[in-house]
């Protein structure tokens, strides 16, 4: 287990820094910050539904959202519908670099329980170790309404667990552990 969690420590303090995409670098971006909700808006406390195939409103927003996590300098996560006060059951995630929409997603967890520490947009300058597995397997709809599965670990694994919460209104504040967990940095552990 300590090793597991050693290996963690840096890809987990990009899932905190993700929560901060302040800097706007295009039109779309800009539009996006703007549309961002943050605690108590009560969007943030439902629970999202399902998007319908025919709406192309909530898919083009999803890639307005998708340029934002693209275009942003700062370390990259995710961002759910509604966190820009939509109560849909979408988000995107950045998966292998790439901004990935994810419509109607279904999460099954694979791995052990580890900590992962978060930050989130809708909760500013807040971060915190909350409970994620370390694998997922999540199925959902693209862009283009094609049904996709997809097998993820670490940060990524964390970011879409992160995402689907709001989907069904929990928030990080809502599972923070009540002390941090014992890590230590693995010297070996590259950066990134």
């Amino acid at each position: 287990m300590k090793k597991i969690v050693r290996r963690y420590i840096f890809v987990l303090l990009g899932v905190a820094a993700s929560g901060l995409f302040y800097t706007a670098v295009s039109l779309s971006q800009s539009s996006i910050e703007e549309m961002i909700v943050v605690v108590p808006h009560p969007v943030l406390r439902q629970q999202a539904v399902p998007i319908l195939a025919d709406d192309e409103e909530t898919v083009q927003l999803l890639q307005e959202m998708a340029e934002y996590l693209e275009d942003s300098v700062l370390p990259k996560g995710g961002i759910s519908l509604p966190q820009v006060a939509v109560a849909k059951r979408g988000f995107v995630a950045m998966i292998d670099d790439e901004a990935v929409i994810m419509m109607n997603p279904s999460l099954v967890f694979t791995g052990e329980e580890v900590p992962s520490l978060e930050g989130c947009l809708s909760i500013p300058q807040t971060f915190g170790y909350v409970n994620r597995s370390a694998a997922v397997t999540i199925e959902y709809h693209d862009e283009d309404w094609i049904r996709q599965t997809l097998h993820l670990e670490d940060l990524e694994a964390f970011i879409v667990q992160h995402e689907n919460d709001h989907l069904n209104g929990i928030l990080i504040i809502d599972k923070l552990l009540a002390e941090a967990p014992e890590r230590v940095r693995d010297i070996n552990m590259p950066l990134e």
